[in-house]
């Protein structure tokens, strides 16, 4: 996909955004084409405007590092930078991603600085080696309004041979080069238009890829104090620019910051030299003149109760204006004014309660137990606030019984072991045939199987319990063993028919021989009563042991009439 850009350098840009930190190409404008080479030189084809494939990408500081280089770590934006810019892509082909800026050079942006890494595949294979001018490349060119180059801003690195390129490392059949940082002095060009262009190329064939990392910046060309007045040895502590290879003081000192007597009237320069294999030859120099000054500062600050703010060797606690002479020398006279308020630390006071196993956070902090705590919370930039938690832990130990079966008709009370005892909310849920939804003890009668589902809730509303339980509800009717013994033992001597508690009465028992003759009746009498069952005799004779068939017809409580035929094995 093609992105185009409107060019942007109808006026000059003032360094607005040169060093890409409004995450966004504004005020660059992008480019890219194909390159191949002629009279062992590489030539840029079919420059267009825009973007494609990634060619251009902004980098931010959390993009981590670079994926191909492993032996050390390269940031993908420049340290100390929040945005940079990536030039080029990581796929092979015989392609070129330019960027290209204007600004005008002012007092104030009289040094342009500039940062960069670069990223370039070599040739691996001895018998496919490319020339020089076929390999990938990276170069930075800075001109004047007319087109012509400025003395000591070229830099342009070009994949040699097997070996490796001076101020680079190898990797695999990588070369690289980490952060690096070049500085041009533009002193003798202020009031002209500047133009920066940054090129990163692949090889002339399709099968090795380059790109780059940069970033810039525009500052002043100055040496400059720490501080207006000395510290308490006397002394000044001057600054150079940075990004420099080397410092030489008039001094004889080579550190890019010095300290020097704070005497009026003394001079000093320094001369600096661009970092080793960008263009050592090129040297410039600046001066400073320690001079008298005077100044009146006013300062406006807040503080938070119980903090302090200091003005020279006077500290201050509580709100007002402060006049302070806080410096006196013969380099500097200064005079602070402070205007100083002092808030209040806001108190928050508060009680809760939570259930057991749960937790309360104030802060940075999580609590669990019954107490009463005392918490400061930073509240950055505004003051800390005191939290004082009265908190309670609640909890109490709630179960249901277990499942439960009835007969068909029958109700039963659901019950509850809960502690401690108390004021509690209780919640059925799945109600068909209870008595009452929100009480501790509810009659249920289910017309079929059923789950009930609890939920009690404490009286603070902190604690909260669930539970289920089970109802199963088996059909109304009458049972019989399947064998009998009447051996006179005491168990299971007798062969009688229980029936469940919606069973009225039995309204008639009959057993039968194998021929089908009655060999014992009873009629109208309560189920589960062995006083109305078979002792295993006929007409007061042992019957002999075999199968037997019985019918029962019997009454349900409500008015209904049920039969069962079955058979029972007497053992002798």
């Amino acid at each position: 996909m093609l992105l185009l850009f409107r060019d942007l350098f109808s006026q000059a840009s003032n360094c607005n955004n040169i060093g890409f930190e409004n995450g966004t190409f504004s005020g660059w404008t992008l480019s890219y084409g194909t390159v191949t080479h002629a009279n062992q030189k590489i030539v840029y084809n079919n420059e267009t405007i825009g973007t494609v494939d990634g060619q251009h990408l902004i980098t931010r500081a959390s993009d981590g590092n670079d994926p191909y280089i492993t032996d050390e770590a390269i940031p993908v934006t420049a340290p100390g930078s929040n945005y940079s810019i990536r030039i080029g892509n990581l796929l092979p082909g015989p392609n070129f991603a330019r960027i290209k800026t204007s600004f005008r050079v002012t007092a104030d942006n009289d040094l342009f600085q500039y940062k960069f890494a670069v990223v370039l595949q070599n040739t691996s294979d001895q018998r496919q080696i490319h020339q020089p001018y076929e390999k990938p490349g990276f170069n930075i060119q800075i001109y004047d309004s007319r087109g012509n180059s400025l003395a000591c801003s070229y830099y342009d690195i070009q994949l040699q041979d097997q070996s490796t390129v001076n101020g680079f490392k190898s990797q695999g059949d990588i070369q690289y080069r980490n952060w690096t940082t070049g500085a041009i002095d533009l002193r003798n060009y202020i009031g002209e238009e500047i133009t920066v262009v940054v090129t990163s190329h692949d090889c002339t064939g399709r099968a090795h890829f380059g790109y780059a990392y940069f970033d810039a910046q525009c500052s002043k060309s100055e040496l400059h104090t720490i501080s207006s007045c000395p510290d308490t040895d006397g002394k000044l502590t001057l600054n150079a620019p940075s990004g420099f290879g080397s410092y030489l003081w008039n001094t004889g000192e080579t550190t890019q910051n010095i300290r020097v007597n704070a005497v009026v009237g003394d001079s000093y320069d320094v001369s600096l030299t661009p970092l080793a294999s960008l263009d050592a030859s090129c040297v410039f120099r600046n001066s400073f003149k320690i001079q008298f000054k005077k100044s009146e500062v006013t300062l406006n600050r807040v503080i938070c109760e119980g903090e302090e703010f200091a003005v020279g060797n006077q500290v201050y606690r509580t709100s007002g204006t402060y006049v302070n002479k806080i410096a006196e020398s013969s380099v500097c006279d200064s005079t602070v004014t402070l205007h100083l308020t002092v808030s209040t630390v806001a108190h928050h006071e508060q009680t809760l309660s939570i259930c057991q196993g749960e937790k309360v956070t104030v802060g940075d902090t999580a609590y669990a137990t019954t107490g009463s705590y005392v918490r400061v919370i930073n509240r950055f930039p505004y003051c800390d606030s005191i939290v004082t938690t009265h908190l309670y832990v609640d909890q109490f130990k709630f179960e249901l019984l277990s499942d439960l079966t009835i007969t068909e008709g029958d109700s039963v009370q659901l019950q509850s072991y809960l502690e401690p005892d108390g004021n509690y909310i209780y919640q059925w849920r799945n109600t068909p045939g209870l008595s009452c939804y929100d009480c501790p003890l509810p009659w249920a009668k289910p017309l079929r199987s059923s789950t009930y589902s609890l939920d009690i809730t404490n009286t603070y509303q902190a604690c909260h319990e669930s539970g289920r339980v089970s109802i199963r509800v088996v059909p109304c009717g009458i049972n019989a063993p399947d064998a009998f013994s009447p051996d006179r033992n005491g168990i299971n001597d007798v062969f009688y028919i229980f029936g469940t508690s919606c069973v009225n009465r039995i309204r008639s028992f009959t057993i039968y021989n194998r021929w089908g003759e009655v060999i014992f009746h009873q009629s109208d009498f309560a189920a589960s009563d062995p006083a109305f069952g078979w002792d295993g005799t006929v007409k007061g004779m042992p019957a002999h042991a075999g199968v037997y068939t019985y019918r029962v017809t019997f009454d349900q409580k409500d008015g209904r009439t049920s039969g069962k035929i079955g058979a029972v094995t007497l053992i002798r």
